[in-house]
């Protein structure tokens, strides 16, 4: 399942200059690049004319992006304004030949990318507070994981698996039974917490507080980036002392997501810690990728609701994400994967819709990727909130 109408990290704000960057999103090809003036434009990647991929190309002081086989250049806009073959190279120029071109903006070190053509509709981008704070440390990564955007989610998608899988109990009589919780609906999607007495940490982190001291977890869904934020009070209930991270996932394609880490501390903010608390998210972030890469099947299943089978306090969160799944395609975001898959094997080439579109619905060489149909009852997204 994939979904349009929806803002995606498409890459670093560091890897994009003035050199055409390929960037595949929901099983779309994209070319990313800036103009003399430092804006990132993000378009359509395959060139009207003969389907050659622009990334392959090269921009130009006028801010466009050349194809690589006829030099045809685009604009941010997505206009074609040169054809240097043509009697008159800027003024001999065929109405379709443009490019979608989407809305960028460039948040928290972050190039993202609108992906349809209702922005207005769309969740805005949430903020990330502890980006500017010199009261917070942060580091970065970036790995890509061969299993699709729902599958990376549900490897941290609820308590249960940190004491199955990295080792971290809750407590109590039952250490891997979680405390009760439940699921809230907030402006970018939805959030839980927990309040547990975990056992203390190894290592140099060890000092940070004293055996079974109440630990406040805090876990949030954001729709934008199809984003999961956490926040652990490492050295205890009000200590001050955080890790907070935010798991960012792109889908390349139905089976396989670009997934980016921004990383916060509020304690031991010297440099020469970082590789410390690289480590301790790394081991967490192996260990639900080895999951996630295993999950079958391969593709998410398009069904309203899931996994069929539930127990009561492992699956609310989980709940809760599968109720966003079905408010985003009940508004007609959802790509059909099985027409899109057909008209592709009949030799057509389809692209995500731009907001470009409905200024100009005709003229375009590549119709748009079709979509499930929208439930006329669903113009605003059911509450999301799961007890």
């Amino acid at each position: 399942m994939l979904f349009t109408n929806v803002w995606y990290v498409a890459e670093f704000s560091d890897n994009v200059g003035e050199t055409p960057t390929g960037v595949r999103m929901l099983g779309r090809d994209f070319v990313l690049f800036r103009d003399p003036d430092g804006q990132a434009h993000c378009l359509s990647g395959v060139c009207p004319h003969r389907g050659a991929r622009l990334a392959r190309g090269r921009c130009h002081g006028d801010g466009t992006v050349a194809c690589p086989f006829h030099g045809w250049r685009f604009d941010g806009a997505g206009r074609c304004v040169q054809i240097p073959s043509q009697a008159d190279p800027t003024g001999d120029i065929p109405a379709a030949a443009q490019v979608d071109s989407y809305p960028v903006q460039e948040k928290y070190g972050l190039v993202w990318v609108f992906l349809g053509d209702d922005p207005a509709a769309a969740t805005p981008i949430y903020p990330m507070p502890e980006f500017e704070n010199p009261d917070w440390r942060q580091i970065r990564y970036a790995d890509t994981w061969a299993c699709n955007v729902h599958w990376s989610k549900m490897t941290d998608l609820d308590h249960v698996h940190l004491p199955i899988v990295h080792g971290i109990n809750f407590g109590g009589e039952n250490p891997v039974r979680p405390p009760d919780h439940q699921a809230e609906q907030t402006e970018f999607g939805f959030r839980t917490k927990i309040v547990s007495t975990p056992s203390v940490t190894k290592g140099k982190w060890k000092e940070m507080r004293s055996e079974r001291t109440k630990v406040v977890s805090r876990l949030a869904f954001m729709v934008p980036g199809f984003t999961l934020r956490g926040e652990v009070d490492i050295g205890g209930m009000d200590s001050g002392f955080k890790n907070v991270f935010y798991e960012i996932s792109t889908p390349i394609d139905e089976e396989n997501t670009m997934m980016r880490w921004v990383f916060f501390r509020s304690f031991m903010l010297e440099p020469e810690n970082d590789q410390e608390h690289l480590k301790r998210n790394l081991r967490n972030i192996f260990q639900d990728k080895a999951n996630g890469e295993s999950i079958l099947p391969r593709r998410a299943p398009d069904v309203e609701d899931w996994p069929v089978v539930r127990a009561d306090r492992e699956d609310r969160v989980m709940a809760a994400y599968w109720q966003t799944l079905r408010d985003m395609r009940r508004r007609g975001w959802q790509i059909d994967r099985v027409r899109l898959e057909a008209l592709e094997q009949d030799g057509d080439y389809r692209v995500i819709p731009s907001p470009g579109r409905a200024e100009n619905p005709a003229g375009w060489v590549f119709d748009e990727v079709p979509r499930c149909a929208a439930d006329p009852a669903a113009a605003a997204p059911a509450t999301r909130g799961v007890a």
